[in-house]
């Protein structure tokens, strides 16, 4: 007989059923866990390139040149029978020649209230002068008297202009396309 024999058949540990499923799920773990921590991005299918949308707000629209640039507004102040004048210098903001200038003007008491005109009894004041003013060209001081009646006329507003170009063209301008410069109604606050 043979020595191994004599104690029956012996089995290497190593090769127990419950070695090989030890091993086997040590193995598995390993592998999972090394898998886990590989950068599988290489491997992706590549996506085109997300482009970012970027809102474009178009800048706002350009401030039209004013037609008219005041220098200096100033009520006169009433003569003894409460008469009262105006002063106005202004620029030529326009690209033409202006012939006639026209402005829409209404006057206020000291109250507040309208002062009607004085030879028209209405509530609007028209101030005529007679150019040529060219683009850019100052007015000069201009004066017109005895437009109201009031002993406590405080102020008058330009409510509009009306300018006449040597071509014959007539437009009416509101009050936002005139420009005031800084101080050009220093002697002559309505607010």
């Amino acid at each position: 007989m043979k020595a191994g024999s004599a104690f029956g058949t012996r089995r290497s540990p190593l090769l127990s059923p419950r070695f090989i499923r030890t091993a086997a799920l040590l193995s598995t773990a390993s592998l999972l866990s090394a898998c886990g921590s590989l950068d599988f991005s290489m491997f992706a299918r590549k996506s085109a390139p997300v482009e970012e949308v970027v809102e474009v707000i178009p800048p706002p629209p350009a401030l039209p040149k004013p037609a008219l640039i005041i220098s200096r507004m100033v009520a006169e102040p009433p003569q003894s029978r409460g008469d009262a004048g105006a002063y106005i210098d202004f620029i030529n903001g326009t690209d033409l020649t202006v012939e006639y200038v026209m402005f829409k003007t209404t006057a206020y008491d000291e109250s507040g209230r309208i002062v009607p005109a004085k030879r028209s009894g209405d509530p609007n004041t028209w101030l005529r002068v007679a150019g040529p003013f060219a683009p850019g060209q100052a007015s000069g001081s201009r004066h017109w008297e005895q437009l109201w009646q009031n002993r406590n006329l405080r102020c008058f507003e330009i409510e509009g202009v009306e300018l006449i170009y040597m071509d014959g063209m007539v437009e009416f301008y509101e009050s936002d396309r005139i420009a005031l410069l800084p101080g050009s109604e220093d002697k002559n606050s309505c607010s």
